[in-house]
């Protein structure tokens, strides 16, 4: 008919998984890279699920050094799931500050409090009870999975996505692929290292393969990057 619109649906985007040898290439480069140039943060002593989680909250949406002095203080005053849990959520909320995002603190201590309630105090690391937590989303059970009980769990934040998007994808928007990189970090990861792997990803994006101005020139990627060398008019994640 006349002046009838088709309308179009549009295609989900499929990229392939890199084979075996680009796998090895990544993984490789990456952990050489890690193992020379990778950050010294106080959470990466311990493997405490309840500072990994301290950590974790703490880090969403806060660059690391602020972060640091917190955390400590924060351990210091509860440290344990169960001084958190005993604590009135307004002092919880002043030891926070001047963290911002105040609704972290109330869900951290809502964990704490479910956690001593339903596990004695200790967190689980089965995913699924992670997830069943009010606070608790994919990225932070992948991060307390992997960097508390030493499993091979994908992650993907900020960073992580940058990272993976920038070598292996380059089209399109990275927030409207995130089922994809989602496999795309899980089939990366080496196994039974993990812990080492997510760790050297984050600092990698957030060191090197930065959002604006990315140190193309020294990256170690660069010979098989999609995206290399990056032009930053082009907007891309």
């Amino acid at each position: 008919m006349p002046g009838r619109r088709i309308s179009k649906k549009k295609k989900s985007q499929k990229v392939a998984l890199p084979d075996l040898s680009a796998k090895r290439r990544f993984q490789q480069r990456l952990l050489k890279w890690y193992g020379e140039y990778g950050r010294d943060l106080p959470w990466r002593k311990t493997s405490d699920p309840y500072h990994i989680l301290v950590s974790e909250v703490m880090l969403q949406q806060t660059q690391v050094d602020r972060v640091i002095p917190k955390y400590r203080e924060f351990l210091e005053r509860y440290p344990s799931f169960e001084d958190l849990a005993e604590a009135p959520v307004a002092d919880v909320k002043k030891t926070w500050y001047p963290l911002g995002y105040n609704v972290r603190p109330e869900r951290l201590h809502g964990i704490a409090c479910e956690t001593v309630e339903r596990y004695g105090g200790k967190l689980p690391s089965d995913a699924e009870e992670l997830l069943s937590f009010k606070g608790i989303g994919r990225y932070t059970a992948g991060a307390i999975r992997s960097f508390a009980f030493n499993e091979d769990a994908p992650i993907l934040d900020t960073n992580v996505i940058r990272v993976l998007h920038r070598v292996f994808v380059a089209e399109g928007d990275p927030k409207a692929q995130k089922p994809m990189l989602w496999e795309l970090s899980e089939a990366l990861i080496p196994p039974k290292k993990g812990y080492d792997f997510n760790q050297a990803i984050m600092d990698f994006g957030a060191m090197v393969c930065t959002a604006r101005d990315p140190y193309c020139l020294l990256c170690p990627m660069k010979s098989f990057c999609k995206t290399y060398p990056f032009s930053p008019m082009e907007r891309r994640p």
